[in-house]
């Protein structure tokens, strides 16, 4: 089993943020830890095991929000009611989300201290001007500060996340955020392009013309393998989509999900797939704060056929560069892969999206590029 804790709270609502995220008092911080404590305790007796033991965890990822906003005795409650209703296990990989600005170099100690391992943080741009722009609290400055005090905390993996197609960005632009961030030496990068989301402010500045223009589809897509071709030659090989690693510092906890290992979402809003069936929690908070049984706050509940596994095997498994092996697939589906997607496969073979090679079947450079409309063929 994998564990997403999903603590919704920031500073401040990001200009491109559509999560369920928001500033919020102390006091309604604290009923919310209150309120997640009990589903966990309650999660625990549900997901024991047959002989009564506890669900063993092969990770946990705090998310949010900003989860580095909890002090450290709120974030060790919150840990030891984790280690108390489930088995957390002696590697599990546990990360906590962070942005800088919320944390000090003797916070960052006490998380590692408390046993996470794992920090993600939020960086976006080390650009004064494109953090500006996208709403952030923090600077250039703070940035490189909070990379550096994470790494100096002990943390095993350090993380960072990248923003690339911004509003008035150049190439130039990305590739001194890139040569900015290898120069900080982190485990692991993640580069994601903007995406405009209905309700943000970001998307309403751009409707009204109060945005600098946006790079078009052609920049876009050379800055993608810009990233990736610097990356590499950087010692960070992708193996996502978005996902670059110095080799061993993959995010375990993601793969989980990209592999279709079972995953609890605790927390408002956390989505989770246990037993063949896909739910989420309620994204009302006042309905979230009462909860006395976990089916009061299950929503969207849909089980999943053979069909649909199948195919999310499939759109998952390929969204790695490694792709997937057909013998896992024949494993767990007790068929051969040819028998239900012999025809797609051999279709974008053919339009040189996919290659097969040595039992695997994965995304060539030009599938990564039109991802989505490869993978739509696999629903």
């Amino acid at each position: 089993m994998r564990l997403y804790v999903h603590y919704p709270f920031c500073v401040r609502k990001c200009r491109y943020c559509d999560f369920l995220s928001g500033p919020s008092n102390e006091e309604r911080r604290s009923a919310y830890l209150e309120a997640l404590c009990r589903e966990i305790t309650l999660a625990g007796r549900k997901y024991r095991n047959e002989d009564g033991t506890l669900c063993r965890v092969q990770s946990v990822y705090f998310g949010g929000g900003t989860p580095s906003l909890m002090t450290e005795k709120e974030m060790e409650h919150l840990l030891f009611t984790l280690s108390l209703n489930f088995l957390l296990l002696p590697d599990a990989e546990i990360t906590t989300e962070c942005n800088p600005g919320t944390v000090t170099k003797e916070k960052l100690t006490a998380f590692r201290d408390m046993g996470i391992n794992r920090i993600s943080i939020g960086v976006q741009s080390f650009k004064d001007s494109e953090l500006s722009l996208l709403g952030r609290i923090h600077t250039g400055e703070d940035a490189i500060s909070c990379v550096m005090a994470a790494k100096e905390a002990g943390f095993d993996s350090v993380s960072l996340d990248l923003m690339s197609a911004l509003p008035g960005q150049t190439m130039k632009d990305l590739m001194e955020n890139l040569e900015t961030a290898v120069s900080l030496s982190p485990d692991h990068i993640s580069c994601y392009s903007l995406i405009l989301e209905d309700g943000t402010a970001l998307k309403a500045m751009a409707e009204e013309g109060k945005l600098p223009p946006f790079p078009g589809e052609d920049l876009d897509r050379a800055m993608y393998h810009e990233t990736g071709r610097f990356l590499q030659e950087h010692g960070y090989p992708r193996y996502e989509i978005s996902n670059y690693a110095r080799p061993g510092f993959e995010c375990r906890h993601n793969i989980g999900y990209w592999t279709g290992d079972e995953y609890l979402g605790l927390g408002l809003g956390a989505a989770s797939l246990v037993s063949h069936t896909r739910f989420s929690n309620t994204r009302k908070m006042d309905e979230y704060l009462v909860l006395k049984d976990l089916p009061e706050i299950r929503r969207e509940t849909e089980h999943l056929s053979r069909k649909d596994e199948e195919s999310e095997f499939m759109i998952l498994g390929l969204r790695m560069t490694e792709g997937v092996l057909e013998n896992d697939f024949e494993e767990r589906f007790k068929t051969p892969i040819d028998s239900v997607f012999g025809d797609v496969i051999q279709k974008h073979v053919l339009d040189g999206l996919l290659v097969r090679t040595d039992g695997r079947i994965r995304l060539t450079g030009y599938g990564l590029d039109v991802a989505d409309y490869c993978l739509c063929d696999f629903m």
